[in-house]
């Protein structure tokens, strides 16, 4: 008789547990789920990037290194100041870009786009290494400018999905009646501090992609 008691105490206190963390796991999943959608779109720039790597010409691949490192002698040309600049410049605009977007209600496809054009950058940069320098051109994608692309990412990807939900409030509060001026300011002093810490993540990879370019990119010349 104890025994089938400590049994239904045990069963009723495991479906209490369950009952009390199931919300915390679908919560969970609704806020990664943006951040995976943002994953997903950026995967798929870079599959979209490495197939249109292989019928682009140099011209075009110059004319976009502003934005992505697709000219390698004049990057390998500069000293470390100059490639820093030049990769801190070339993400300060993408994250810039989706944390203004995320301050617009009409941002949101803005911001989608955005991510999935740096995934086609990064994708047309690495095939186009491997096209045109084999595995010596592999070699230099994966010890220089891997490390610090993957780092920008997880910050940019990790911003979009905090831009994407914000740019849904502005929408809302547009089409409100009401404006709680009050938590629009909270809301608003909470997002651009972790546009702060989003810029501090970018500075962190154009700094390592500096050290990178400066101890190994001669080995691969």
């Amino acid at each position: 008789m104890k025994g089938i008691v400590f049994s239904f105490k045990k069963s009723h206190s495991t479906a209490k547990r369950l009952r009390f963390h199931m919300p915390d796991v679908v919560s969970a999943f609704r806020k990664s789920g943006v951040t995976v959608m943002f994953v997903i779109l950026l995967l798929s720039g870079l599959a979209f990037g490495a197939a249109y790597a292989h019928g682009t010409d140099d011209s075009t691949l110059q004319s976009l290194d502003f934005l992505f490192t697709t000219n390698l002698d004049a990057r390998m040309s500069k000293g470390a100041l100059g490639i820093f600049s030049a990769c801190f410049a070339s993400d300060f605009i993408f994250v810039t870009a989706i944390y203004l977007f995320g301050l617009a209600p009409w941002g949101l496809p803005f911001q989608l786009f955005t991510v999935l054009f740096k995934g086609f950058g990064t994708g047309l940069t690495a095939a186009y290494l491997i096209i045109k320098n084999g595995l010596n051109g592999l070699g230099f994608y994966l010890l220089v400018l891997l490390p610090g692309t993957f780092l920008f990412c997880i910050a940019l990807t990790g911003f979009s999905a905090l831009a994407f939900p914000f740019s849904i409030r502005q929408f809302k509060l547009l089409v409100s009646k009401n404006l709680p001026d009050g938590v629009l300011r909270e809301h608003f002093l909470r997002y651009s501090s972790r546009f702060v810490s989003a810029l501090i993540m970018t500075f962190c990879a154009s700094l390592l992609d500096t050290v990178l370019w400066t101890l190994f990119a001669e080995a691969f010349r």
